[in-house]
């Protein structure tokens, strides 16, 4: 029995230089990190120069934590402003306040959680010059629906990934913003579609919104866990110009376009509905099935 193994002569990867930028607010915990995951997927693909890696834990509850975590921020983005990163993902963990969609910046004087509304909060996470990192990027919002799931804060989200001319709010414009709609948030159901975009889009080269629904339909946890919101800015200018001239060249604000992806499942999920196991009134299990 004789056969003839055939095999690629060559092979190419996408393999740019990338930063992955994790900001964990304080008291969570970090064990079984996703943007760690992540990492891992990518770490056979590059070399230490090309690859960094970046943690760190945010507390701006107080005035006075506010002035330090400004500090911090500059250095962290002067630091990574050195580098011309072509790939830049971002994480943000955090909690998110269930009656307003709030986000929680840190703890006051006496240990209590402090939460800020949407806009403000990223104003102050991204602190000159961190706004200059998330330009371009891609963004990951690991926080609870509340923050998409009420019309303020879901606006509030949107306003602080466009551009204002007339706000002295930070303007960041990453290129993609992912957020998630579960209530309780369980980010381990996340694990599949990260490893999915790490190699389908900073491998392969794919665009993120050209494949979403692919790396979705790998990810059957998260899709029957939780709906997905992606943000997408056009008309981003190249990272590589110069940052002033991206502000001065943006004349108009950039189209923010949203987009909700749903699972649907003809008998347990029909139109994207989550249906409950048993009638309300007479309690009797899936009476319609």
């Amino acid at each position: 029995m004789s056969s003839v193994c055939e095999r690629a002569s060559k092979s190419q990867v996408c393999a740019e230089s990338t930063l992955i930028l994790h900001f964990l607010c304080t008291g969570m915990q970090t064990q079984g990190s996703l943007p760690l995951l992540l990492k891992t997927t990518l770490d056979e693909y590059h070399t230490k120069a090309s690859l960094e890696y970046t943690e760190v834990t945010f507390d701006f509850g107080t005035q006075k934590k506010l002035n330090r975590w400004r500090a911090k921020a500059k250095k962290l983005g002067e630091k990574l402003g050195t580098s011309d990163f072509k790939r830049k993902i971002i994480f943000v963990t955090v909690h998110s306040e269930v009656t307003r969609g709030d986000l929680f910046s840190g703890k006051d004087e006496k240990g209590g959680d402090v939460a800020m509304r949407v806009e403000e909060f990223m104003s102050c996470l991204f602190s000159p010059p961190l706004e200059e990192v998330v330009y371009a990027s891609t963004l990951f919002m690991l926080t609870c629906g509340p923050l998409v799931s009420f019309q303020e804060s879901f606006m509030s989200m949107q306003q602080s990934i466009r551009q204002e001319l007339s706000s002295s709010l930070v303007s960041l414009q990453p290129e993609y913003t992912i957020a998630f709609t579960a209530l309780n948030f369980i980010n381990a159901v996340l694990k599949p579609f990260l490893v999915s975009y790490g190699v389908q889009v900073l491998i392969e080269g794919h665009a993120l919104g050209d494949v979403l629904q692919d790396l979705l339909n790998v990810s059957l946890g998260l899709r029957m866990h939780s709906d997905v919101i992606l943000f997408h800015v056009a008309g981003l200018i190249s990272p590589k110009a110069p940052f002033l001239l991206r502000r001065a060249s943006l004349a108009t604000t950039p189209l923010v376009t949203g987009y909700r992806y749903s699972w649907y499942h003809s008998h347990r999920r029909p139109w994207g509905n989550s249906l409950p196991i048993g009638c309300k009134k007479c309690a009797a299990i899936r009476p319609w099935g």
